[in-house]
């Protein structure tokens, strides 16, 4: 392969990260304005965050356009294995514009407590050893985790994870010596993992709110950061230094990112028309050669 095929149009990766509720769902979603999109849940019962975010009220007849094209399953502790079939299976058949995985956070909590309960019968459960995590359990979350970024690499689409940076609190040294370090963790549970994600990802996006205040009271924005912002760590090799944040507040993530890239390299955009829904678009890469039956 050559260099100069590299195209920022297809099979990017994508780590969307913050505090639950600033966007990031919403935003991984809007890749759906091009196509079918898959979108692998693990926060909640259900993304119910979709369908109040894209209202006709909001993007007129592409709101309808955007539903149709997600596809959802949701994973927790009780089926985290299906994921990873699930990415097995999208090796052999994708047909998606885009892969989301929400959250890399819950996934990885998911991951042990799957691993702790999965085959399990009432009385070993009810032992207070059989329910919490022993470095097995832990091998168990990097392991899938790793697996997971692998097969994702391999997809002919874009893929997008997020995270939910978590507060910790490490000690190191001892008596008068003792330093107390504050981080924040994309992972429920062990350290390796945190570690392996970020380089796994072309493009790593913080999302931040800004308040403004006005005389006719306060607005909130959403803002996408696409470098360092205090200790929260971001990155944007395509955009490099053409922006460091952006806009998107009441706008589709994809739309204003897309016309980012474009303008960064000098390329005519053309937005997208609010028009009556297509019909859903087949992924147009080729298909990946089979890949070995090694599900879980």
């Amino acid at each position: 392969m050559k260099a100069s095929s590299i195209s920022p149009s297809r099979n990017i990766s994508f780590l969307f990260k913050s505090s639950p509720g600033f966007g990031k769902t919403i935003a991984a979603a809007s890749f759906a304005v091009e196509g079918p999109v898959y979108l692998s849940y693990w926060d909640k019962s259900s993304p119910v965050e979709l369908t109040t975010f894209f209202t006709e009220k909001r993007f007129g007849s592409l709101a309808k356009k955007i539903l149709d094209n997600i596809e959802y399953d949701v994973y927790s502790s009780e089926n985290a294995n299906a994921y990873l079939n699930k990415l097995i299976d999208m090796r052999d058949d994708c047909r998606y514009f885009a892969v989301i995985n929400d959250s890399i956070t819950f996934m990885t909590a998911a991951c042990v407590n799957w691993s702790l309960n999965f085959g399990k019968d009432r009385k070993m459960a009810k032992k207070i050893k059989d329910v919490l995590p022993d470095w097995d359990e832990y091998k168990v979350e990097t392991s899938m985790v790793s697996q997971c970024i692998d097969l994702s690499r391999k997809l002919p689409c874009h893929t997008i994870w997020t995270a939910h940076p978590l507060a910790t609190v490490s000690l190191s040294g001892s008596g008068n010596s003792m330093r107390v370090t504050r981080s924040n963790s994309i992972v429920s549970y062990g350290s390796k993992v945190a570690s392996i994600i970020p380089g796994s990802f072309t493009e790593i996006y913080h999302f931040s709110q800004q308040s403004d205040y006005s005389e006719k009271g306060a607005s909130k924005k959403y803002i996408v950061n696409t470098e360092a912002v205090g200790d929260e760590y971001a990155k944007s090799p395509l955009l490099g230094d053409f922006v460091k944040e952006f806009d998107i507040t009441g706008k589709l993530f994809y739309q204003v990112w897309k016309e980012l890239i474009d303008k960064s390299r000098g390329v005519e955009n053309k937005p997208i028309q609010q028009e009556e829904p297509q019909a859903s678009k087949v992924n147009p890469f080729n298909r990946q050669p089979p890949a070995t039956n090694w599900k879980v």
